[in-house]
């Protein structure tokens, strides 16, 4: 499995560059989603000192660098759900499925999260950005977002026999939850975290509010 640690130093760069140098085979809009989750805002004035999670190339997901690897059966599913998540979006003209068609920009994609395990259900989001390094927003404020997907796309969704993400979304078995945090720039990193039976995963974006 090839991975891709990521410091400031890479997260840095352009993300048209990085994009080219690492060989990630996605669109630029996953690493502009890895920067504004693991970079400082503007506001923040001194350098974050985080350990920096890893990449997971073929599933286009992070996972905290001290968590026992992934099984190649969650890398799978992975790879599926933010496939199916990134799909949805352009389908519904919004960039993400997690951050859904209220965000305000289309710049930013799904990513997958792979956790492990250890207690990361609903009211245990700050150690779920705590264990995936997420210095820049540990003074943000956590809210519940309502349902795993945005109205707009409930109906269509549960109605659809053929819905992949719906069939994916339905082997998060455990205390499945979709949360943002918010920081006093316009950002808002958005996550949707479940339970396989190998442990805690899920997906990660980014919105924006005005």
């Amino acid at each position: 499995m090839t991975t891709v640690k990521l410091d400031s130093h890479i997260l840095e760069k352009d993300a048209g560059i990085i994009t080219e140098q690492l060989n990630i085979q996605s669109q630029e809009a996953t690493v502009r989603t890895l920067q504004v989750l693991f970079l400082r805002s503007k506001a923040q004035l001194e350098p974050l000192h985080y350990n920096p999670p890893i990449f997971l190339l073929q599933s286009s997901s992070i996972a905290p660098s001290h968590t026992d690897v992934a099984p190649q059966d969650v890398t799978d599913y992975l790879e599926k759900l933010v496939r199916a998540a990134q799909q949805t979006a352009e389908s519904h003209y919004c960039g993400s499925f997690v951050a859904g068609q209220t965000s305000e920009s289309d710049e930013f994609a799904d990513i997958g999260i792979w956790l492990g395990e250890g207690n990361y259900q609903r009211n245990h989001e700050k150690e779920i950005l705590d264990k995936l390094g997420l210095i820049a927003w540990a003074d943000a404020e956590i809210a519940q977002m309502e349902g795993l997907y945005d109205e707009k796309l409930k109906v269509e969704l549960e109605g659809a026999e053929e819905s992949v993400i719906g069939k994916l979304l339905d082997s998060l078995e455990e205390d499945c939850h979709r949360f943002f945090a918010r920081r006093q720039d316009s950002y808002l990193a958005c996550f949707l975290i479940g339970r396989l039976k190998a442990g805690w995963c899920g997906l990660a974006s980014i919105g924006v509010t005005s």
